[in-house]
């Protein structure tokens, strides 16, 4: 029995990547798994315990909190991860981005020098983005850069852009450790996905994830529709956004635009979807974080068989463009081509499939030590 310790700080229920891993290796025969990450604060149903796999959970801080009782939540994560993985001795390690870190570092340097270390990134953080955080999370970064990259068997990142830009920011000594992970769906979704004939106007269009006025072209695209008097349609779907976006919308929400405030719950995302014509990725490239970013929603639009419309400046969608995954100028829609459109065919196997995606990951978590060699 290979024993697993997975150390994902953020709520499980804001990451659907790593909701998707964990249903995979609940599938896996001979693994033990256990997790820590902190309780969601934003009512999103629970992802629970499964047979193989057990979760500890500690509070997760609150932004409105006094600065002294998010240091201790802080604090009560770490020193519960610490004393959890002390007692559990796994083999192989994973954790999730530089929040991680700390009980990670202490384990492996100074418990548990045998075991396994494995690393994936949500998202890339560049140096300026480390300069500017939070003291913790800086601290965090420079026992990965002393340590824990060093001591890695496998990094992370969710394309080769960010792969690359990792490297730039920590050197090609690193290179024969890196991978590509990229966020898809579950295979499910291709049979959960229905095709729906769908009039021509008014056209569909739909927005479901995390929002916000300044990074986003959100206000831009409401304007547009605004003017389309009826003939375009959009609903928002989010329950992650602050609170002079989520004014905004709800201002602005009438009989062309539409703000469901709730969001959606991840696994219902296939039926919604097929109500629409359009998935939109409204992402601004005002970071290289989002600039090389093919996000999540990208693959579960095209999955769910609409057409996507995001941003020309967003570079790491480009490699995608299609007929069905379109670059948009949203400051400058016009009339567009609204009279001539057609919504994609259906979908009959999709290459997006996140218990593809997952293979190599999992199949080394299964690897026994004494055979394993360097990735």
């Amino acid at each position: 029995m290979t024993k697993i310790a997975i150390v994902h700080y953020m709520p499980l229920e804001f990451y659907p990547p790593v909701t998707n891993l964990l249903d995979c290796l609940a599938h896996e025969q001979g693994l033990k798994t256990k997790v820590w990450s902190c309780h969601n604060n934003k009512d999103r149903k629970i992802y629970g315990s499964k047979s193989n796999i057990r979760i500890s959970r500690a509070l997760f801080p609150n932004a409105a909190e006094w600065r002294i009782y998010r240091l201790l939540k802080y604090i009560g994560f770490n020193l519960q991860c610490f004393f959890g993985l002390l007692v559990f001795k796994p083999q192989k390690v994973l954790y999730f981005e530089s929040y991680s870190a700390w009980p990670v570092y202490w384990y492996l340097k100074y418990f548990n020098k045998t075991a396994q270390l494995f690393i994936h990134n949500h998202e890339y953080f560049d140096p300026q983005w480390y300069k500017n955080g939070m003291r913790m999370v800086k601290h965090y970064h420079h026992l990965e850069k002393k340590f824990l990259y060093l001591k890695a068997y496998w990094i992370s990142q969710t394309n080769k852009d960010r792969v690359r830009l990792f490297l730039n920011d920590h050197g090609d000594q690193l290179a024969s450790k890196m991978h590509v992970l990229t966020n898809y769906p579950p295979k499910s979704w291709q049979s959960l996905s229905k095709k729906k004939q769908i009039k021509k106007s008014p056209l569909r269009t739909v927005f479901i994830g995390s929002l916000s006025l300044h990074t986003t072209y959100l206000e831009e695209y409401c304007k547009w529709i605004l003017k389309q008097k009826g003939k375009v349609l959009f609903d928002v779907y989010s329950y992650n956004l602050d609170i002079n976006t989520k004014e905004y919308l709800e201002n602005i929400s009438g009989d062309y635009i539409n703000y469901i405030e709730n969001g959606v719950d991840y696994h219902d995302i296939p039926k919604i979807l097929s109500q629409y014509d359009v998935g939109l990725i409204l992402y601004k490239a005002y970071s290289p974080n989002f600039k090389y970013n093919a996000p999540n929603k990208l693959f579960e639009y095209v999955v769910c068989n609409l057409q996507v419309w995001y941003s020309q400046d967003l570079k790491g969608i480009s490699g995608y463009m299609s007929p069905q995954v379109m670059p948009m100028d949203f400051c400058n829609l016009g009339d567009f081509y609204l009279a001539n459109f057609e919504r994609p065919k259906k979908v009959t196997s999709s290459p997006y499939q996140a218990e593809v995606a997952f293979q190599n990951l999992i199949g080394q978590l299964k690897n026994d030590l004494s055979t394993t060699k360097p990735a």
